[in-house]
């Protein structure tokens, strides 16, 4: 047992802590000593699938009616609180705490008892995947082994991802158990390892850990890459090259090469990133004209400029879906016939406790005809919500899953090469292409500048929180809500124009 004096002074490795440090072990330092230098969150979807991992939590402990709750954040009262719950014989408990003489912390969200004086470790995990989670599992049953429990199995509760919902959720049937023990047992001496790394990347709070993220590319990097790196953070590195690999990052940072204009001759990158490549040296765009016509004698008019807003959460809200499955509920339309001004249509469902699929996928329907090309920006969504949409609805089934047969994805004139642009740098987002179409256009005026805000705005007002957002905030939020999506497809409608002018070269 671990004396409260000398707990009180440890630096203990927490489960996050763990999980920083295989982010990164420089930011999990960070995060440890010197957590103002953390940029804010900048993701609102991140931060609500972290509420939504609350609300799964809580179903899973509606199984368990005898639980005992460790309520406090506090880690030598949650050990101490822990202590007498064992002791007074309570057969579950959650967020049981344990601190080790090794200097872990953690907490399980289920403990509970098994025969011959073991215990079932049970992590519960908003996901409908267990393998991505084992390794939380098999810290907290590291923690927990060397603080004196013997555990008989270490197990990992998940989100049954064939669980459809009908009438109220059953815990029972959306959540399932995924048998850790083998896992953790065949693994033990390299988790083992990984955890006194972490522990020791942290131990000192006045020298910190290294960051390595310079060696990966931009998707991989940690929060903190700027405070290590910040001669690696400016526009125009080597990590701007599209699709470049890490491995091909490491070779030229070898050489002493970071800006991409220096990029050697002799390290090979595809023909698109050259392409790219000669664009950033000569600040002068590459316009593939005989492609570009190509893509556009592909079109039929009337052309359907289409863009979908989804939501998405753990716990189902209506019969029929599965969790986290993307429900649309919003969509922008500008309809352009040959020769004429665009006109534009939009749906955005407001009523809580009603399934949108049904209403949206009806007026749709009735403003998409028969014939036509759909324009959307990002094909693989779209028509993904399509099909989603038609194994909801079966009656526009038919109507939805043509439409996908008649999408063309405008952002493969970008994505593909055929017009490389020195701002896009790489990239082909509707951000990033929209200020050099229509720079009097932009994102940064509107109160909703990215479908992840969208989506999370929208589920406070509809899904979440049902009658607690006032209704003055309610309206002004759906109003943001429908300049946003109306941009998209408005961005889109310029983009074309755009490229149709520089097919004419």
């Amino acid at each position: 047992m671990v004396g409260m004096d000398q707990a009180r002074q440890t630096i203990y490795l927490s489960k996050s802590d763990f999980l920083n440090h295989q982010i990164c072990p420089g930011y999990s330092w960070i995060v440890k000593h010197r957590p103002e230098l953390v940029p804010a969150e900048a993701d609102p979807l991140t931060a609500r699938r972290l509420l939504q991992g609350e609300v799964v939590e809580a179903l899973a402990r509606t199984m368990y009616p005898e639980g005992v709750l460790i309520d406090t954040l506090d880690p030598i009262a949650a050990l101490q609180h822990t202590e007498m719950a064992v002791a007074a014989g309570a057969n579950t408990i959650f967020q049981a705490a344990v601190l080790t003489g090794s200097g872990l912390l953690a907490r399980a969200d289920i403990l509970t008892r098994a025969p011959h004086g073991c215990w079932d470790l049970i992590e519960v995990k908003a996901s409908t995947d267990a393998r991505d989670h084992r390794i939380d599992a098999a810290f907290q049953a590291i923690a927990f082994m060397r603080a004196g429990y013997e555990l008989r199995s270490i197990q990992v509760m998940h989100l049954d991802r064939a669980y459809r919902r009908t009438g109220a959720p059953d815990p029972r049937r959306m959540l399932m158990l995924h048998d850790a023990t083998r896992y953790v047992d065949d693994h033990l001496t390299r988790l083992t390892d990984h955890i006194d790394r972490a522990h020791a990347a942290i131990e000192d709070p006045e020298t910190p850990a290294p960051c390595g993220c310079h060696l990966s590319t931009k998707s991989r990097r940690c929060p903190t890459f700027a405070h290590f790196h910040p001669d690696l953070s400016e526009p125009g590195g080597v990590y701007d090259l599209a699709m470049v690999h890490a491995s091909t990052i490491r070779q030229v940072l070898d050489r002493g090469v970071r800006r991409l204009a220096d990029w050697p001759a002799d390290v090979p990158i595809s023909a698109r990133q050259q392409r790219q490549l000669v664009a950033h040296r000569s600040g002068a765009e590459l316009i593939g004209a005989p492609a570009i016509r190509s893509f556009l004698s592909e079109l039929a008019y009337p052309l359907y400029f289409l863009d979908y807003e989804t939501a998405e959460a753990a716990v189902p809200r209506f019969d029929g879906h599965t969790p986290w499955q993307k429900v649309p509920f919003q969509y922008s339309l500008h309809v352009v016939e040959r020769d004429a001004e665009p006109v534009h249509h939009q749906f955005l469902w407001t009523t809580t406790g009603v399934d949108p699929v049904r209403s949206l996928a009806t007026r749709l329907a009735e403003e998409i005809g028969p014939v036509g090309t759909i324009v959307v920006w990002n094909r693989s969504f779209e028509a993904g919500c399509n099909r989603i949409m038609a194994e909801l609805y079966p009656p526009a089934a038919a109507f939805l899953l043509s439409m996908n047969e008649r999408m063309v994805d405008l952002a493969d004139v970008i994505s593909k090469g055929h017009w490389v642009h020195p701002a896009f740098g790489g990239r082909w987002s509707l951000k990033v292409v929209l200020p050099v179409v229509a720079p009097e256009l932009g994102y940064d005026a509107l109160a909703i500048g990215n479908g992840g805000l969208a989506s999370v705005l929208w589920a406070r007002c509809v899904l979440d929180e049902p009658g607690g957002v006032p209704e003055s905030e309610r309206e002004a939020i759906f109003a943001a809500l429908r300049d946003y999506c109306h941009l998209d497809t408005l961005a889109m409608v310029r983009t074309l124009a755009h490229i149709q002018h520089l097919a004419k070269w």
